[in-house]
């Protein structure tokens, strides 16, 4: 863009130069500026190890360079008109209102030195050649401020939407994260104390993840979660949310469920995971599920978290890749798990 805008303010003011038959030498400074300049600054800013100062600095020179061309071509009022606008539009848009006031206050400084050396000449009319020349600056540039800043506004835009996922998902497997897997369950919770409505939390462990770790290293472990994740998420209805609680820990809200359609779909993502050849090193994992139903005895999260995980730790004890499932009413007095046997 400041190459772009030296090439079109070049144009305006070198017509303004050759209508008032200024000497060559303006004209030789006027090109220099234009071709050495915007790389030059590019260079800077990009050398820098803070670009973003530098290029407020260089912001700052081309306001009061402007102001220097406008002296010399005697406020002509056209060209000196687009300076100053393309000066003020430019710098709001990059430093903000109190930056945009700054470059103009640096315009005016340089603009009030320059024209006391040559002698405060003032001759503001503009000819229709000077008005030709300043077609260009007026038709491309305001386009081309606006294509960017539309790319700007949209890069933004995914930017936070980006942000927005990576805050509710986990970036490793795609599944609601914990904070998303406990709101979920909440709301569930909820619905059930509100409506009567059944809901089924399921947590699900990896089998033996630490061994794995430990014998083929962290970045099959990690292949070994994603590829789990992906079985989880095939197996989900719409309603379900699935996401990773911890590490190598899963859950799963299954609203509007009771025990025998939460037991089938647990135990068939069971059978999946036992059976899948795909894991790296030819790996053949297993998980172990505990499952914990809606209750009017549990009135918390924790408490709903703490029954499943109860039952998901007997799942273990009972020797892995099994189900069990935890009853409420025990809970109230003492955790404990009902086991249930994987199918054959």
């Amino acid at each position: 863009m400041r190459l772009l805008g030296s090439v079109l303010a070049a144009l305006c003011v070198g017509a303004a130069l050759h209508a008032d038959h200024a000497a060559p030498a303006w004209g030789i400074a006027l090109l220099a500026q234009m071709l050495f300049w915007p790389p030059l600054a590019w260079l800077l800013a990009r050398r820098s190890r803070d670009p973003v100062r530098v290029e407020l600095r260089n912001l700052l020179i081309d306001a009061a360079t402007a102001g220097v061309w406008i002296a010399a071509i005697g406020f002509d009022a056209l060209p000196s008109a687009m300076l100053v606008a393309l000066m003020a539009m430019d710098r709001t848009l990059a430093g903000g209102p109190a930056f945009g006031l700054k470059a103009l206050a640096s315009m005016a400084l340089a603009c009030a030195a320059a024209s006391a050396a040559l002698g405060f000449r003032f001759d503001p009319v503009t000819s229709w050649d000077v008005v030709l020349a300043c077609l260009p600056m007026l038709l491309v540039y305001p386009l081309a401020t606006g294509l960017l800043s539309r790319g700007m506004a949209e890069k933004l835009f995914e930017q936070k939407r980006q942000l927005e996922r990576n805050s509710r998902f986990d970036i490793a497997t795609g599944l609601m994260n914990r904070q998303q897997l406990l709101f979920a369950a909440t709301g569930a919770m909820e619905r059930f104390h509100r409506t009567g409505r059944p809901s089924v939390l399921v947590m699900i462990d990896i089998d033996r993840f630490k061994q794995i770790n430990d014998r083929f290293g962290h970045t099959i472990g990690d292949a070994v979660v994603e590829q789990f994740a992906h079985l989880m998420r095939a197996c989900l209805r719409d309603v379900d949310t699935g996401g990773r609680y911890g590490g190598d820990e899963f859950g799963i809200v299954m609203p509007d469920l009771q025990w025998p359609e939460a037991i089938e779909a647990a135990e068939r993502l069971r059978r999946q995971v036992a059976a899948c050849q795909l894991f790296p090193e030819q790996l053949q994992c297993t998980i172990s599920m505990g499952l914990a139903e809606t209750h009017p005895l549990i009135r918390s999260v924790t408490d709903w978290v703490q029954l499943a995980d109860s039952a998901l730790y007997a799942a273990k004890r009972r020797g892995r890749d099994c189900i069990s499932i935890a009853r409420p009413p025990a809970f109230v007095a003492r955790a404990s798990a009902e086991p249930v046997a994987p199918a054959p």
